[in-house]
């Protein structure tokens, strides 16, 4: 489990582009709070390399799976950075950071940050009309996959198995076996 939060603010986006790199912690911008956590614990960096890996295998062309790279938003208060996301075609790639129309997909692997991934990224994604919103569980294995009805996510499917098949907002039929098995602590 990753440890506590580290809250500083209130700050913009200009503030949390400023930050210098630093790749034994991750940083992110939650209503005008530059939030700090601990980086993952190995399974659930596992579970992101293998669901990366069957994204990449599934998504129609144009699209592109990402890790950790961060979004901003219209409000300047926000600057998340999903576990991984799927852009959509034709986005512009030498920036620091994407918009949020630019994403398809949102996905976070729910470990240490449970309420900022369960409910605060939940709202700013569905705020910025973030199409879909996955919620991932590594144990026992569980992806909620939330779709934006409105202003406002509503639970589409929950997946246990090996295969989701997506129509929305791109077709996709992706085999998550590896990734349960990497969720399960299997080879």
């Amino acid at each position: 489990m990753s440890a506590p939060a580290i809250k500083y603010g209130p700050k913009t986006i200009d503030d949390f582009d400023a930050l210098p790199e630093d790749n034994t912690r991750r940083y992110e911008l939650i209503n005008g709070e530059i939030i700090v956590t601990s980086r993952p614990m190995p399974t659930h960096q596992r579970v992101m390399a293998k669901l990366l890996v069957a994204l990449d295998r599934s998504l129609p062309p144009g699209y592109e799976a990402v890790t950790e790279t961060a979004i901003g938003f219209d409000d300047r208060k926000q600057g998340c950075v999903p576990d991984l996301l799927v852009l959509r075609p034709g986005v512009t790639w030498n920036r620091s950071r994407f918009h949020s129309d630019d994403v398809a997909l949102a996905v976070e692997i729910i470990s240490g940050t449970v309420r900022l991934d369960r409910e605060t990224k939940r709202s700013i994604y569905a705020a910025a009309g973030i199409p879909t919103y996955w919620m991932v569980l590594p144990d026992p294995f569980q992806i909620i996959v939330n779709r934006l009805v409105g202003h406002w996510y509503t639970v589409a499917e929950d997946v246990t198995g090996d295969e989701l098949i997506m129509t929305e907002p791109f077709e996709a039929k992706i085999d998550l076996s590896a990734v349960r098995r990497a969720a399960n602590g299997e080879a």
